[in-house]
């Protein structure tokens, strides 16, 4: 089945987004003879890794590590979770604006499927500045599980935020059909005395 004009460019801007997030992967920066610390370091050429850093206040007495002690590899589960919520989000927007049998295909302008588009486009805000913030979602059944003292509140901050960015979205989506639809409606419109 051949895709249709919304079609083609979701799947030209989940490909787009793909092929740059691995052409430029996350990096982390690891200690030679530890396992534990990990320090990001950024977004760089995936054939031109970036260079360690030194990092203050390292080993005991608040003393230097130079960047001699430190590599540089790559943030698998970083790049892992945030290519999987493209393709993830990808393509349950090809389903949400497929064509009907009968000719039909989903708009923007229905407020049901602007609702379901602005929560998807928000699972892809990274809140973190890192991870996408379906990971994020995702990961509430494992903090229900190992709760700690103060375990609901970081759950409803994360729902709030979601929410929030949801509405955000919303929003701009709904503004922008309004404007173009008044600015249709105002070029149409002729005036006769």
């Amino acid at each position: 089945m051949k895709p249709n004009s919304v079609q083609s460019a979701i799947l030209t801007a989940a490909s787009v987004a793909f092929v740059l997030l691995s052409l430029f992967p996350p990096w982390q920066q690891a200690a030679e003879r530890e396992v534990a610390y990990r320090l990001y370091v950024g977004r760089h050429f995936f054939l031109q890794p970036p260079t360690s850093v030194p990092v203050d206040c390292y080993f005991a007495g608040c003393a230097t590590a130079p960047a001699s002690y430190f590599h540089v590899l790559l943030y698998r589960d970083l790049l892992v979770e945030q290519l999987a919520a493209i393709i993830a989000v990808a393509f349950v927007l090809l389903w949400i604006f497929r064509s009907r049998q009968n000719g039909v295909r989903a708009t923007l302008t229905s407020p049901k499927i602007r609702l379901q588009f602005s929560m998807l486009m928000a699972s892809l805000v990274p809140l973190d500045g890192k991870y996408p913030l379906a990971s994020e979602l995702v990961d509430i059944p494992r903090r229900i599980i190992r709760r700690d003292e103060f375990w609901l509140v970081p759950i409803i901050l994360l729902i709030g935020v979601y929410l929030t960015v949801v509405l955000i979205a919303y929003a701009s989506i709904s503004a922008a059909l309004w404007f173009r639809g008044s600015r249709a409606d105002g070029s149409v419109r002729v005036e006769h005395p």
